[in-house]
């Protein structure tokens, strides 16, 4: 590998490392973008766990929405036996969701430090070796902040900080319903160096299209098409070959 080659890592995504050069740039932010309900979760779960079941490589999964037992519960519809991988040390969910009394020092007022989350991610990390990162969903922690530059300036750290240890980070963030941005201030969108969007739109009174688009990847020559997506019994699978309709 000379020093022009950019390593990369499998998505674990069937269908989606066509479209991006043979998968992530490796130890770069990749956001990944949504309205509710059209797969962002599942997507950044199946990251985790296919870097552990297939490529042997440990993975984090932050959580600041649903509770752990969720999640396990959901992903083994598609097979996904997540608390098998804790088991192994494959895995670390780290439980920040509402439903979970908070360390004091997560947020502290009234800058919204993030240095109390990014030590508990490190911790996590270090413990099991870690190479690939998720924090679902980055929008929860967001709309605490009353400052633009404040929340470009703690996401900033926290990336940066994740990423130096040669780990892979992707985000989740929330598209509102009728926001035609891609987060919160698109500040997301900004520090990542990958964006992927996923659609879940209507296109008759009985059914609904899902999509993905690849929106940037930089050092990549990726897809600038809408592919079509689905949500199958084993997980999201993209097809290449199938473009969405009306892209």
């Amino acid at each position: 590998m000379n020093e022009f080659t950019i390593e990369r890592i499998k998505t674990g995504i069937p269908g989606l490392d066509d479209l991006i050069e043979g998968g992530f740039p490796k130890g770069d932010t990749i956001l990944v973008a949504g309205k509710a309900g059209t797969g962002k979760s599942i997507l950044a779960t199946q990251f985790i766990y296919k870097g552990a079941t297939v490529y042997d490589e440990p993975g984090v999964l932050v959580t600041l929405e649903e509770p752990p037992s969720a999640i396990k519960r959901n992903m083994m519809r598609f097979g996904m036996d997540l608390k098998k991988l804790e088991e192994e040390n494959m895995l670390s969910l780290v439980d920040l969701s509402p439903a979970r009394p908070q360390p004091k020092n997560l947020y502290e007022y009234p800058s919204f430090d993030l240095s109390g989350l990014e030590a508990i991610i490190h911790s996590h990390i270090d413990r099991i070796n870690a190479k690939r990162v998720v924090i679902d969903t980055l929008s929860i922690l967001a709309y605490k902040f009353k400052s633009r530059d404040i929340l470009r300036e703690e996401f900033f750290k926290i990336c940066a900080s994740i990423t130096k240890k040669d780990t892979t980070l992707l985000l989740t963030s929330e598209i509102p319903a009728r926001d035609t941005g891609l987060g919160v201030f698109d500040i997301e969108a900004f520090l990542a160096s990958g964006v992927i969007v996923l659609y879940n739109e209507k296109i008759s009174d009985t059914s609904r299209s899902r999509s993905i688009e690849v929106l940037k990847l930089r050092g990549s020559k990726h897809s600038s098409r809408i592919h079509s997506m689905r949500i199958t019994d084993e997980g999201i699978r993209v097809w290449p070959g199938e473009i969405s309709p009306g892209s």
